[in-house]
């Protein structure tokens, strides 16, 4: 088996994914890791979320926690093979001031885009806190966005980060940020201190990555103001380096954990500093990162396809990687899979497995050592509809040994990200669809 610790290697360190545009966009050859999905760059345009509408979703409770309420946006369409091609070029796979003050939990809501292509989540810069739609990406170490630094004719209607109407603000001399893709693409710029809060979870004198140079490809998402990473080791892009913020915010958690609890098709949430006993049933299986892993990194060690009568045992490495749409599984899984949809079959055109809309997915077992098993319902990987008749699959190939347990696995379970004692608990929860 290739664990992570082989193929970190791929990754570069000062490097930084750049979002694929259209389809046409898959192929690169450059190394990267960070961010979630990608937009087609034919979508039409959606709304924003204003900052005064988030400020008023805000509601507090037990005193410590914060749950932010907010609206779904329907009017931005995903794409399957440009999901895919991003997840590749993330993990560099190509197809050819103040002393921090101390809290104890968080709660920040996950805001379902367009039907489970990524989950945004408002995050408060500088002082006074502006309000930056980000996704929370447990498979890379940055927090970079759009800024006022970043040239007008590169954005499409981001709310971005202003340092200039933040008292809190000071940029970091001689520090930057950058990759550069084989096929052109790019992203980097300058880097910040400031004040940065999550729920209410405030950390003073973090790293806020800003974006000055930015390729067309990166900027088709109107609604995503940038990304959160929250990798377990992984080190930011930025030079010299600096402190990521999972880092920053260790030392003021009661517990040094987050959770995340998506949903399919609806709005979800991440706790930061404990786990929230309401938001899974049963027992919760406790799964150790894999030595000298950088990443979320667990072995999924026994899996079932419903229909079928065997269950298969190994050690299958996969990261859990909530900035990834797909579940991406090694070859033979996934055409184990497949084999149980009739009609399905790998497409040249859509560089990935499709199916009949009108076919009933089986289910994706999965278990532990320790007995632990869990199921995905089949419906999770029915990603998108290509054609009247032609539907693009949510399990893909990760064209490598390992596999990335993307966001059409999470959601259907309670994730903890357990920073502490490296490793990751998974609990089943009441599906509500």
């Amino acid at each position: 088996m290739v664990r992570l610790a082989s193929w970190a290697l791929l990754l570069c360190a000062d490097a930084v994914v750049a979002r694929p545009g259209a389809p046409s966009n898959l192929h690169r050859n450059s190394p990267g890791h960070a961010i979630p999905r990608l937009v087609h760059s034919h979508a039409s345009p959606s709304p924003f979320f204003s900052d005064a509408a988030a400020h008023r979703s805000v509601k507090r409770f037990d005193g410590n926690k914060v749950r932010i309420e907010n609206v779904r946006n329907e009017g931005f369409r995903h794409n399957g093979p440009a999901e895919l091609a991003w997840a590749y070029s993330k993990y560099g796979k190509t197809l050819d001031r103040h002393a921090n003050n101390r809290v104890s939990t968080g709660l920040v809501s996950a805001v379902n885009q367009s039907y489970d292509r990524e989950y945004l989540s408002p995050v408060l810069l500088g002082t006074p806190g502006q309000v930056c739609w980000l996704d929370i990406d447990t498979g890379s170490g940055d927090l970079w966005l759009f800024s006022t630094d970043t040239p007008r004719f590169y954005l499409d209607g981001q709310q971005i980060y202003h340092p200039d109407k933040s008292e809190t603000a000071h940029r970091v001399a001689n520090a930057s940020w950058s990759i550069t893709y084989g096929d052109g693409s790019y992203a980097g710029g300058g880097i910040y201190r400031d004040t940065v809060s999550i729920g209410n979870i405030t950390m003073f004198n973090a790293t806020v990555e800003s974006a000055t140079a930015v390729s067309r490809s990166l900027t088709t998402d109107p609604v995503m103001s940038g990304i959160l990473g929250l990798a377990l080791d992984h080190p930011s892009t930025t030079y010299p380096q600096q402190q990521t913020l999972l880092q920053s915010m260790g030392p003021m958690l009661d517990m040094n954990l987050f959770a995340a609890d998506l949903k399919y098709q609806d709005v979800g949430a991440y706790h930061f500093g404990y786990v929230n006993d309401s938001s899974y049933t049963g027992a919760m299986t406790w799964q150790p990162v894999l030595p000298r892993s950088g990443f979320w990194e667990i072995y999924l060690q026994s899996i079932h396809i419903g229909g079928d009568k065997v269950w298969r045992m190994h050690n299958w490495p996969m990261v859990a990687d909530t900035g990834t749409t797909l579940l991406l599984l090694p070859t033979d899984l996934v055409e184990l899979y497949w084999s149980f949809v009739p009609g399905a079959y790998m497409s040249e055109v859509y560089y990935g497995y499709v199916f009949p809309c009108n076919a009933t997915l089986p289910a994706f077992d999965f278990g532990f050592s320790d007995r632990w098993n869990a199921t995905i319902p089949g419906h999770y990987f029915n990603f998108e509809a290509i054609t009247d008749t032609e539907c693009y699959g949510g399990i893909q190939d990760s064209m490598e040994p390992f596999g990335i347990l993307g966001d059409a696995f999470l959601k259907a379970l309670y994730v903890v990200f357990d920073v502490e004692n490296k490793r990751i608990g998974l609990a089943k929860k009441k599906l509500l669809a």
